[in-house]
């Protein structure tokens, strides 16, 4: 079984903002995903260093996965990396983050359109620097395009060139030389794979916030 993974918004109080963290945006951060594979956005697009974020602390404190706005990169805690690490290898790229507590959000955020201030935040109390932003760096050619059928016709002749999560029924991947890493990107699909092993080592750890979307 393979799995996309979404947030769990179980821990999001009715009529609460839904967002765990609002990106605070920079020029050009329209173009970036941090899914491309082949693409080193800092070096090649010229984003920050460290992606920063306002959002609740203590809402967010024991959360490993956070549902983010508006860009919705994958943020994962830096110990649901090391989870994924125990499972298997497979080569990757963390982006680091900073998310503010909104009782600052007007002292680093401000302006128009609005942007990172110059003020320095040193306290700790104040942040959180438990979370990055995982970008893979390896492609896995796996997609069974003859078996995997979308409304019953087979991907290859669908006309679609990439598909979603639910997208197909079913999703037919074929199994590498070596078997498939813990989390995985295939080209014609928009999201990230997790294996059945990674799924287990992260639910036998403990980790808070994943909600895993198993592909048909």
């Amino acid at each position: 079984m393979m799995y996309a993974l979404a947030t769990d918004a179980s821990h999001i109080k009715e009529g609460a903002d839904l967002y765990d963290a609002h990106l605070i945006e920079f020029d050009g951060f329209e173009s970036v995903t941090f899914f491309e594979p082949g693409i080193d956005y800092q070096r090649q697009q010229g984003t920050p260093g460290v992606m920063e974020y306002h959002g609740d602390l203590e809402r967010i404190a024991g959360l490993d996965h956070l549902f983010t706005a508006p860009m919705g990169w994958l943020l994962l805690s830096r110990r649901m990396v090391r989870v994924l690490e125990s499972v298997g290898p497979f080569r990757h790229r963390l982006i680091p983050t900073v998310i503010y507590t909104e009782r600052i959000r007007h002292l680093v955020y401000s302006g128009y359109p609005r942007r990172r201030t110059w003020h320095s935040v040193t306290d700790p109390s104040l942040k959180n620097e438990d979370f990055v932003i995982l970008q893979l760096l390896d492609q896995t050619d796996c997609l069974d395009r003859e078996r995997t059928l979308v409304k019953g016709v087979p991907f290859h002749r669908c006309g679609e060139e990439f598909l979603g999560e639910d997208g197909a029924e079913p999703l037919v991947l074929r199994p590498p030389p070596g078997g498939f890493p813990p989390v995985f990107f295939v080209p014609e699909l928009l999201y990230y794979c997790y294996t059945e092993e990674a799924r287990q080592a992260c639910e036998q750890a403990g980790l808070k916030g994943l909600w895993w979307r198993p592909q048909p």
